[in-house]
């Protein structure tokens, strides 16, 4: 199916993965620019409440985003199922923009009293929901182009998109504190972000025109394939559950070094917002290079062992991790750690995302990844630097993180006994 797929666009491997992940990359730019502001977004929002509060409010509204990715990922899943990837994931990179304007033209509290946060709060939602059905269709179109020894190489780059999408985020808001005064980015240079994030719309949609419809070659019925949820959750549920609880480690692990740990480190190590934001770039451009590398080696030596070891060095390294960084805070050391990090990182995440839609059938393969993944990364991942966050505030203890992390990683190893390895095999 993928040759023929590849015949007909008449593109070469590198367009296909160039096209399909470009969009990826710019809406993950919106979507995640958030948290590197979360900061001042807090301060403007919520300026009645203390420092903490403010910072675990602003975080609280980045978070609901996360409520409503399940919900986002099964809507749009399905129609990607029903309707065609190529329609899903137009529609996707429509909504990012919207709500990347909502939130750039926001005006505080002090403007607009309740209705500021409000404002804040529809724009994360509509991000949510956008970012949650983006995921399931991009791998999907994915993998279904790639050859039965390539699936994991080219599932690895719509991750490697999010990474570049950190990475653009972490590089604009490094400049943005760069070259405004502290007082200007506080009052209105972070939403200087937001106002570029728009332009993923035109950009996105003109990229992703070229791309032939994979789902047209599949056997199955409209009536099929409107029943992609319905199967999704009866017929293939244990699938589904146990792809769930696979995705767990790698979802907590990338939002607690992609998101908590740059914040942690202004917060409770007293670095820099320089600081912060230079480990981020760091560790998603270690993401990003690290993502296709792990994906050939997917692909030569199976997914359940490249994901195994990754798990398995990130549960024992975490925590010395941050213990030395906690010992000795510094940028150098933040940006080592980081990148240390992500790298393993990087090991659980692949792997685990091409062995779930090797194993549905390809008139579910877009709701269940979007299912699996989507709803792991909300209730698992998307709450987690709330969640360490509101640790380290109760217990005082700034290296309670990492035994979160370290107990994902052990829990999402469980699912892996029953979840069959597809390596090099053929799929639907």
């Amino acid at each position: 199916m993928a040759s023929i797929a590849l015949g007909k666009a008449g593109l070469s491997k590198g367009q296909v993965i160039a096209a399909t992940t470009l969009g990826t990359a710019l809406e993950y730019y919106d979507f995640t620019i958030y948290s590197f502001f979360a900061i001042q977004i807090g301060k403007l929002f919520f300026p009645s409440a203390s420092p903490v509060n403010q910072f675990l409010l602003s975080i609280g509204l980045f978070g609901v985003g996360f409520v409503v990715r399940p919900l986002g990922g099964i809507v749009i899943g399905a129609y990607a199922d029903r309707a065609g990837r190529k329609r899903a994931m137009v529609l996707t990179i429509m909504l990012m923009a919207l709500s990347c304007a909502l939130i750039a033209c926001a005006p505080p509290y002090a403007v607009a009293g309740l209705a500021a946060p409000l404002i804040v709060l529809a724009a994360r939602l509509i991000q949510g929901f956008a970012a949650g059905g983006e995921f399931g269709p991009g791998t999907t179109l994915l993998v279904e182009y790639a050859s039965d020894s390539t699936r994991a190489f080219f599932a690895s780059w719509n991750f490697a998109a999010t990474a570049l999408g950190l990475a653009l985020g972490a590089v604009v808001a490094t400049l943005v504190n760069v070259l405004l005064p502290k007082e200007a980015v506080d009052s209105w240079g972070w939403r200087v972000p937001f106002l570029v994030g728009i332009v993923a719309a035109p950009v996105g949609m003109l990229i992703r025109r070229r791309l032939e419809e994979t789902l047209s070659a599949a056997p199955a019925h409209g009536a099929q394939r409107s029943g992609a949820l319905k199967a999704a959750l009866t017929t293939h549920l244990k699938l589904t559950i146990l792809g769930t609880f696979a995705e767990l480690g790698g979802s907590v692990s990338i939002y607690i070094t992609a998101f908590f740990l740059p914040n942690h480190a202004v917060r409770v190590l007293h670095l820099s917002s320089t600081a912060a934001v230079t480990s981020g770039v760091v560790s998603s451009l270690v993401l990003f290079v690290a993502a296709p590398l792990v994906g050939k080696l997917a692909d030569r030596y199976t997914r359940k062992r490249v994901l195994v070891i990754s798990r398995v060095v990130l549960l024992l390294s975490v925590y010395p991790a941050f213990a030395w960084l906690s010992a000795a805070p510094s940028m150098a050391l933040l940006c080592a750690v980081s990148a240390f990090l992500s790298v393993f990182v990087a090991g659980q995440v692949v792997p685990v995302l091409v062995m779930i839609p090797e194993l549905f059938p390809r008139e579910v393969r877009a709701t269940g990844i979007a299912l699996t993944y989507v709803v792991s990364a909300s209730i698992f991942g998307g709450f987690s630097p709330l969640v360490a966050s509101w640790i380290v505030a109760r217990t005082g203890n700034p290296l309670a993180p990492a035994w979160y992390v370290a107990a994902a990683c052990a829990i999402s190893l469980i699912p892996l006994v029953w979840l069959r390895d597809r390596t090099g095999e053929a799929i639907g």
